[in-house]
């Protein structure tokens, strides 16, 4: 969700082509940022910028990683133990936010050893240091979180999903954080079997949206329902949303109160984006890609958004209002295709991309991030 670019030697370069007419022509420049190793496996699954020069990305390798943006490269800062002393087995973190240099949150799931129950987890950047907090089981199910939005230090939400251990309905989870503690708040859960939450962003603490997907019963149905609720400061609502066949909805990003974008996947049409004009949430043009990951939008005409096209390739497209362009993504040092998990803003002309590369040859992945501009 962000944007200033960087040289960087050896790094790849690639400019963009406009595949949707009706405006001007808007070309990208993308150039790939050196991140920290972490092990054998991992990537990036999301990012925000503090700074130009500042930010935080998080991603996994089995035990969740933090790195930090320093305004050259990527690196490693401690975290607490998401294992719990090998208790656990797995541990990722999903999403990250941050309000100022001394308020960030991150979240994401730890999964024990033994019965494989998951478990929430949340962190807290103060300044200093980070720190784990408590999250809340409620009736005792599976938690975990997938997004986070901060609006200060002592307001923020996180969403995910819940389940009852064991079984493979999910319902929806929305965590609120009040400075002192997380505790969960009711939200709906139209699927009968399944309830998704990808995405969580919104203007004002009492204008927050959440989007994901659901799955209704019986079992041999593949029919998937995109899922868009918002909180108005009292309660979460279901909020009607278009479907374009089986329909995923990955992300959403808010910019008014009557401006927000949604961005997924729908089963007849590929790449999917709906948006909020204040009173409903209707389709509109999509880019040329086959799926869309990401969203990050500063305004009605300079929408950023992630993904990939038919043959699996990594891009970005950007919508100025009448036109998308669509950006190719390629990753330095002969790996296969990059998988891009977030795109953030970082300046008012810069945007940050972080996700994955697979080498081709071994099959280990590895953290990638890239500045546009």
């Amino acid at each position: 969700m962000r944007r200033t670019l960087l040289n960087v030697t050896g790094s790849a370069v690639v400019a963009g082509a406009v595949i949707a007419g009706g405006g001007p022509a808007w070309a990208a420049t993308v150039t790939q940022v050196p991140a920290a190793s972490a092990g054998a496996m991992g990537g990036f699954a999301d990012a925000v910028a503090v700074s130009a020069t500042d930010g935080w990305a998080v991603g996994g390798n089995g035990s969740g990683v933090i790195q930090r943006f320093n305004g050259a490269r990527w690196n490693l800062t401690t975290i607490p133990d998401l294992l719990n002393g090998g208790a656990n087995n797995w541990a990722y973190l999903a999403g990250v936010d941050a309000t100022s240099a001394g308020n960030a949150f991150a979240v994401g799931q730890s999964t024990a050893a033994t019965g494989g129950a998951k478990t929430a987890v949340a962190l807290h950047w103060n300044g200093t240091a980070w720190s784990k907090q408590a999250t809340p089981k409620p009736g005792g199910n599976d938690t975990e979180l997938t997004a986070v939005k901060a609006f200060s230090a002592n307001d923020a939400w996180a969403v995910g999903q819940q389940a009852t251990p064991g079984s493979t309905f999910r319902n929806t989870l929305a965590m609120h954080y009040n400075g002192t503690a997380w505790s969960a708040v009711p939200t709906p859960s139209p699927g009968t079997r399944t309830n998704f939450v990808t995405g969580v962003d919104g203007v004002a603490g009492n204008d927050v949206w959440l989007a994901g997907y659901s799955l209704n019963l019986p079992y041999g149905n593949r029919f998937r329902e995109s899922l868009i609720e918002h909180w108005n400061g009292t309660a979460w609502t279901q909020v009607s949303t278009p479907n374009n066949g089986s329909t995923y909805l990955y992300d959403v990003s808010a910019v008014s109160a009557t401006d927000a974008w949604a961005v997924g996947y729908g089963s007849t049409g590929g790449a999917f984006v709906i948006r909020w004009n204040g009173t409903a949430w209707s389709s509109v043009a999509a880019p040329p890609l086959a799926s869309l990951q990401s969203v990050a939008a500063r305004s009605g005409t300079d929408v950023w958004v992630a993904g990939s096209d038919a043959a699996g390739a990594a891009a970005l497209a950007h919508w100025d209002g009448a036109t998308w362009t669509v950006t190719p993504v390629t990753a330095s040092g002969g790996v296969a295709t990059p998988t891009l998990g977030a795109v953030t803003l970082a300046t008012a002309s810069t945007e940050w991309v972080v996700g994955s590369q697979q080498d081709a040859t071994t099959g280990q992945s590895s953290f990638l991030a890239y500045r546009v501009g």
